[in-house]
Formats: C-alpha cells, sequence, structure tokens
C-alpha cells in the first residue's frame, strides 16, 4: 500500500465531521425516497457543515480520478470493474455527478459516522473544470485524462481552455500518476513540464485508417506552434500526430493494442500489449471508442502498481455504465442507449449505428439545459449525413426542447420528412417504438437522456441510474 498523498486543506474536527456526514445521509435518503437521485445537493449540505470534509473522508484511499470530454463515464465503469475483479473492495461516484459536490455526496455518503472511509480504493469521474478543485482536498494516486474534444463551448469556449483547466489541476497534483493518450496531442501535452509519472495507453498503426484528419481541435504543436502532421489516422484528430519542424510527436504507449480483430454488438476482439506480452483480449463493450476506454482502465490499474492482467481479464465481463450503449429490452424489442454531447462522439456513435446490417429506429433527441450547455451549435459541425444515408434506417423520431433545431439539421442532411416524426411524450414514444418493432437506437445529450431513461427505466425494469 502507497502512503496516500495529502492534500492542502485542514481536516474538520469529530464534531463537524460528525455533523456532516450526517446531513449529507440524511439529504440523500430523503432525495432518493421522492425518486430523485440525490446528486450535488447531499455535498453541498455537508460541506456547508464542514468545508473540509473531502480530507477527512478521502483519508487512507487510494484514488484514481477520470477527466476528459468523453469516455470518462465508461472508463469508470472498467476501471471499478478491474478493481472488483481483482478482489480489490471499491467505491464509484455512480451518479455521474463529476462536479465536486457530486463527488463530495458520493465518498461521504460511503464514509461511516466519523468520517472513515470503507473502501480502500475510490474511482471517481471527474468534470474538466473540476480537477482543480478537487485536487486541494487531496492529491490522487493517478489522474486518467481521456481525450479532448470541443464540447460545451458556452462554458468552455474553445477547446485550450478546456486544456488548461486540466493543467491547473495536474499543477497541484505533483505526485500523481498521469495516465494518458498517447494519440491525442492536446492530452498527451499534459505531460510537458510536470514532475508526475506517466503511463501512456494508445492504438498502433494497424488499427488506424488512413484519411482526413479533424485538426479543428487538435490545435498546434505547444513546442513551437506548427501544425501536426499524421503518420496514421484513428479518428478526429486522434492518431499518429507528429511536429515536422520540432519532433514533438507520440510517445510510445505502455499499454497498446495492437489490433481489432473483430467487431460486433456484443464487443471487440483485440490484441493487446502491455508489459512486452501480446495477448488476444475480448473487450465486453462495442465501437472503437470503448477500445480506447479498456486501455485506458488497464493504464489505471498499472498505475497503482497493481496486476495489469487482472484488468485485463476483466474485460470480457464489463457491462455499460447507465446511457451508456445501455441496453433496455422492451418486450423483446431491443432499445440501446448512446449519449452523445459533441461532434467527435457523436460521429463515432453513428459509425457505430451504421455498421449493422440490420433495419432500426434511431431516436434523436437535443435539449440546451446546464448540464448540456446552452449552445447547440455542435450539431452543424456533425456528419449527420452518414446517419441519414444509411439506407437500413427506417424511422426517426425527434425530441427535446431543441428540437426544431434539431429536425432543421436533419432536413439539411437530406432526412426524408415522411420518415420523421416529432416526439410530444416519452410514454408516448415508448409505445410507438413497441408498434415499430425494429431494433432502436437511441442517441440523445445529457439532460436528455436522464429524462429518457427514468421513462424507459419504468417500462423496462432496468436499474436507477444511481445504483
Amino acid at each position: 500500500m502507497h502512503r496516500k498523498k495529502r492534500g492542502t486543506m485542514k481536516k474538520p474536527n469529530t464534531f463537524q465531521t460528525i455533523l456532516s456526514v450526517a446531513s449529507c445521509k440524511a439529504t440523500r435518503a430523503i432525495l432518493r425516497k421522492t425518486g430523485r437521485g440525490g446528486t450535488a445537493l447531499p455535498g453541498i449540505v455537508a460541506m456547508k457543515a464542514a468545508k473540509n470534509i473531502l480530507s477527512k473522508v478521502s483519508e487512507g484511499m487510494q484514488t484514481i480520478v477520470v477527466t476528459g470530454t468523453n469516455g470518462k463515464t465508461t472508463s469508470c465503469n472498467m476501471i471499478e470493474h478491474a478493481l472488483t475483479y481483482g478482489g480489490h473492495d471499491c467505491l464509484r461516484d455512480k451518479s455521474g455527478a463529476n462536479m465536486l459536490h457530486g463527488i463530495a455526496a458520493d465518498l461521504i455518503s460511503e464514509a461511516d459516522w466519523r468520517g472513515n472511509s470503507k473502501h480502500p480504493y475510490a474511482v471517481l469521474e471527474c468534470d474538466e473544470a473540476a480537477l482543480k478543485l478537487l485536487v486541494p482536498y487531496f492529491q490522487p494516486e493517478v489522474i486518467v485524462v481521456t481525450n479532448l474534444f470541443s464540447d460545451q463551448v458556452d462554458r468552455y469556449g474553445g477547446v485550450q481552455n478546456t486544456l488548461e483547466e486540466i493543467r491547473a489541476g495536474i499543477k497541484l497534483s505533483p505526485e500523481s500518476t498521469l495516465v494518458l493518450n498517447a494519440e491525442d496531442p492536446l492530452s498527451a501535452s499534459l505531460a510537458q513540464n510536470v514532475p508526475n509519472r506517466v503511463v501512456w495507453y494508445g492504438l498502433e498503426k494497424s488499427v488506424g485508417v488512413q484519411g482526413n484528419v479533424d485538426l479543428a481541435d487538435a490545435g498546434v504543436c505547444p513546442v513551437c506552434g506548427c501544425e501536426y502532421t499524421y503518420d496514421y489516422h484513428i479518428y478526429a484528430h486522434l492518431g499518429g500526430f507528429r511536429c515536422p519542424k520540432c519532433g514533438y510527436r507520440r510517445q510510445m504507449p505502455d499499454v497498446a493494442v495492437l489490433s481489432i480483430d473483430k467487431k460486433g454488438t456484443d464487443g471487440s476482439t483485440i490484441h493487446l500489449e502491455t508489459d512486452g506480452v501480446t495477448q488476444e483480449v475480448h473487450v465486453a463493450l462495442p465501437a472503437v471508442y470503448n477500445v480506447y476506454n479498456a486501455a485506458a482502465a488497464v493504464a489505471a490499474v498499472k498505475a497503482l502498481y497493481l496486476p495489469a492482467q487482472e484488468a485485463i481479464d476483466s474485460l470480457s465481463s464489463v457491462h455499460s455504465a447507465f446511457g451508456r450503449l445501455e441496453t433496455f429490452d422492451l418486450d423483446g424489442i431491443s432499445l440501446q442507449m448512446i449519449l452523445v454531447k459533441n461532434p467527435a462522439g457523436c460521429n463515432q456513435a453513428f459509425s457505430y449505428v451504421t455498421g449493422f446490417d440490420e433495419d432500426y429506429t434511431a431516436v434523436l433527441c437535443l435539449n440546451n439545459r446546464t448540464g448540456d450547455g446552452h449552445d447547440i451549435s455542435w450539431i452543424e459541425n456533425t456528419d449527420y449525413e452518414k446517419l441519414t444515408s444509411d439506407p437500413h434506417l427506417k424511422k426517426i423520431y425527434v425530441g427535446g426542447d431543441c428540437a426544431d433545431q434539431l429536425w432543421a439539421r436533419l432536413e439539411k442532411a437530406d432526412a426524408e420528412e415522411a420518415e420523421m416524426e416529432r416526439i410530444t411524450d416519452y410514454p408516448g414514444l415508448v409505445k410507438s417504438l413497441k408498434e415499430d418493432g425494429r431494433p432502436v437506437f437511441i442517441l440523445p445529450n445529457y439532460t436528455a437522456m436522464m429524462d429518457l431513461r427514468q421513462v424507459l427505466t419504468q417500462a423496462t425494469g432496468n436499474k436507477e441510474f444511481w445504483e
């Protein structure tokens, strides 16, 4: 067991701790009794009672924090599964409330009345801007950065601002091991000029394709400002990048996917290399981006100095997190929900959906609430044409607060108006999907996903999102 890295905050006294824990547990119990998730509010209440309670409830835990644009929840899910598969008791912030108070609510609720943790390990999903707020309370053993793409531009501005938010958090946590995506020039740049140990993960050339690289988010070389060239391309700006002027380039990964040998709805079969050993591995979640998440999970466990083989073996039995390729059985009809919230993630979802030789129905829902970002202009930079040109797409349901804008974007993508229908209420949608009888792909952004999922959970008996 490694020595727990301390934060800079002073721990609360015993009375403050008991009051804080009690108020957190009581608030969450009331909220969940009324059918609400009890996500951030219990943490707010608890930190009012004891501002520095996180420094107490995190004491003694080995902590992995996962941040980045896409893949946070699924990577956390895979890491938690790997740790429990290896026999390690692990806390996980399953609710997805990844700002400071949401993380606090999960940590405090799982502590005993004196604020002592019940778990030796914790896997925490953290919003990119929240990292710098979290690490003063405790420095994680491991910080995983999945990738960086434009997302919630009204909140973050450009992707470079998101990068700087994460960099600020890392600078406050110099003893944490960084787990970084070798193919993302943005997240890879976080290894520059810091004392942190780094574990790299990535996909090798044989996995990628030669094609047009989208440099909209990639920026320029952080060393000399030159534009990158690519030896191979995975998707968006991920791939074998290098600067032709100064030599800044992709690092060789410690956990490397050498090939993807088989892709299907039940997952992917890959060849994975780590510690000089190559082996065939089945990842029980489909799509290339989940191969990335799997490599990140193995790298995170390796960064904890635990056996990487435990994580590798666990990949064949991992399950989807809520809303991320989550499947619902609606009277024998398969419904699969895929959260989409930015062009890079949405385009990858379209690649997955259009990759099967079977007729299907698509449900597209778009909100612009605070949890989503109010700026929905990202849909203009998303390849809806890939979806609408698929001959197996037979029906599109369009809903959410921004249904009008989404409808217009689909018309621009040459969607057949006769094949589109507006969603007026989600229970009515469930009835229509039963009548259609085809497999369904549901692609909502975050708050639309939460609204839809509540209705589908009631209709199909799936677990609540915090379970």
